[in-house]
């Protein structure tokens, strides 16, 4: 790496370490001007049969410094350089040479910058300038070539007894994301109107709909408008949906890899920037770095987490950091708020955010199969499974079996399959999401959704042609009834979830507070109240001296019962 040549760098030396450089080298100086000995000694070392001789001399670890410097094209920052080979210490000219402090270095570093092997200089960057240590080319040139770096793979961990399968629900949360977003846009502070949508997704729902949002954005599936509230793109969007289940898959995989607006360190939980600004770190170096660390494990084999952060910090330290810099990034604890300056917090910075890759993003997108000891347990292990062997050119993609049509169920109810996504999308505007099991989610014709596809121009047979063909066979006679039925209808049924209240005194149930609960009084004393409201109608019964029995079903009685 060519950033200064040996005459300038020597030119910018004192005379002391001049001569000390030209003693190592048995190199005579006869000119007495400090240019004029900086380029006579530049023209001595200059040559193979002088570097050879130098070479043979070297001891073991200053050679292994060299051979680190060249593998990484002759320079690396000079803070990552020292923290390898050892400090070099700052003395002036008249103690280098009374102490003769050359003939006994204290690192490798120091002993290389006192033969003049190793230099230093400032490489300008976009981001600022990075001091160097770096290998002059004169130099490099007649240096022999290093050996093939080994990195070793990290030790493999038993299997865990519990395991929790990575697959592609990610997708499958995309395509919930889209269908809420084809009723109505998403506006900027959509984190108050997300809660029925993170209702149908996998957990945990925020961070994955946040990542989501960016990819999809990025990938130009949604866009925002001027008041930056999210709309969908139909014509990418549908092609997508229209694609293979591996392609779907592989597709948000790539984006994630090549996004520039996801800051994986920015999600990191254990982590906050003070002050809140722009995060220091470039996302997609740091994100390549750690994927190719990754690339170490062998698909299909456990490996303990914590032991995998280990491993990062010796073999990839400064993924995160490329430059070396420990000390000027704003980083605090997100908890103590205690500042995490210092290479003595990577731990607590690179590796949480080791960690952070595992257990999340990785995880969300199905690459990983995590580990752990007991249910009640956070996962302990991972192991790269046959997507993210794949994704990571390791090995072929997986046969992912075709998900079962949609099915109709006795009530009317719709069971669509995870990986049924095209379908789902196109029934989401017919029909009205009731439930999600995490394999299959439930949708239900009504009248309402119904009147929906009527404003969106959707007929009634087209929508009794399109259940057919999701459901590979004819329509229950009763079902195709109903559908007609309640198009045709002004009035529909409903069913709702209501508590039955009975007071010994029908005065109370027309007390002002507990009269707005009441959705219909069936007889004196007797009337039904909204669900939501049973805790206010709780507290306003208490307020008047009255303490009702409350029968709950089996599972809302298990959950009030104190643990």
């Amino acid at each position: 790496m060519a950033l200064r040549t040996l005459y300038q760098t020597l030119l910018d030396s004192d005379l002391a370490r001049l001569r000390v450089i030209a003693q190592q080298w048995s190199i005579t100086l006869l000119a007495e001007r400090r240019a004029d000995l900086a380029a006579e000694l530049a023209d001595a070392m200059a040559r193979v049969e002088a570097v050879d001789r130098v070479w043979e001399e070297l001891p073991e670890d200053q050679r292994a410094a060299l051979y680190d410097l060249q593998r990484h094209g002759g320079a690396r920052p000079w803070a990552v350089f020292t923290r390898r080979w050892g400090q070099i210490r700052p003395v002036g000219p008249g103690r280098l040479e009374r102490e003769s402090l050359w003939r006994e270095p204290i690192s490798p570093a120091e002993g290389l910058w006192y033969l003049g092997l190793v230099q230093r200089a400032f490489d300008p960057r976009p981001s600022g300038a990075v001091e160097m240590a770096f290998v002059p080319d004169e130099l490099a040139l007649y240096l022999p070539e290093p050996p093939p770096h080994h990195v070793p793979p990290p030790e493999p961990t038993p299997p865990p007894r519990h395991v929790i399968a990575g697959d592609d629900g990610l997708a499958d949360d995309l395509v919930t994301l889209w269908a809420a977003l084809r009723q109505r846009a998403l506006p900027p502070d959509a984190e108050r109107h997300d809660a029925p949508v993170r209702a149908q997704c996998h957990a945990p729902a925020a961070p994955r709909l946040a990542l989501l949002k960016t990819l999809a954005v990025e990938q130009g599936w949604l866009h925002r408008d001027e008041d930056n509230r999210l709309h969908l793109s139909p014509e990418p969007t549908l092609a997508w949906l229209q694609s293979e289940a591996w392609a779907q898959w592989a597709t948000l995989a790539q984006a994630w890899m090549t996004s520039a607006g996801w800051n994986d360190l920015a999600h990191v939980p254990t982590l906050r920037l003070d002050p809140p600004k722009a995060w220091p770190n470039d996302p997609l170096t740091s994100r390549r770095a750690f994927l190719d660390i990754l690339r170490q494990c062998a698909p299909g084999v456990w490996y303990d987490l914590a032991d995998f952060v280990a491993y990062a910090r010796a073999h990839a330290t400064d993924f995160l950091r490329p430059d070396g810099d420990y000390e000027s990034w704003p980083l605090r604890d997100a908890q103590t708020g205690a500042a995490l300056r210092g290479f003595d917090h990577w731990d607590a910075v690179e590796g949480a955010l080791v960690a952070h890759y595992l257990t999340g993003p990785l995880t969300w997108l199905g690459w990983l199969d995590l580990g752990r000891v007991d249910p009640a347990f956070p996962p302990g292990a991972f192991r790269l499974n046959a997507a993210g062997a794949a994704f990571l050119e390791l090995g072929d993609p997986p046969a992912l079996a075709a998900p079962d049509p949609v099915a109709v169920l006795a009530d009317g109810g719709l069971r669509v399959p995870a990986r049924r996504r095209y379908g789902r999308f196109q029934l989401s505007r017919v029909a009205q999401f009731a439930a999600w099991d995490g394999a299959s989610y439930i949708y239900r014709l009504t009248p309402r959704s119904l009147a929906r596809a009527a404003q969106q121009r959707i007929t009634v047979p087209r929508i009794l042609s399109f259940l057919e063909e999701a459901t590979g066979q004819p329509l229950p006679d009763t079902l195709r009834a109903a559908i007609q039925n309640a198009a045709q209808s002004d009035e529909a049924a409903r069913l709702e979830r209501v508590w039955l209240l009975r007071v010994p005194d029908p005065a109370a149930l027309a007390a002002p507070g507990i009269q707005r609960c009441v959705v219909e009084t069936l007889a004196p004393g007797v009337a039904l109240i909204r669900h939501r409201d049973k805790a206010r109608v709780l507290t306003l019964l208490l307020q008047a001296g009255i303490l009702p029995d409350v029968q709950e079903s089996g599972r809302e009685a298990a959950l009030s019962e104190p643990r």
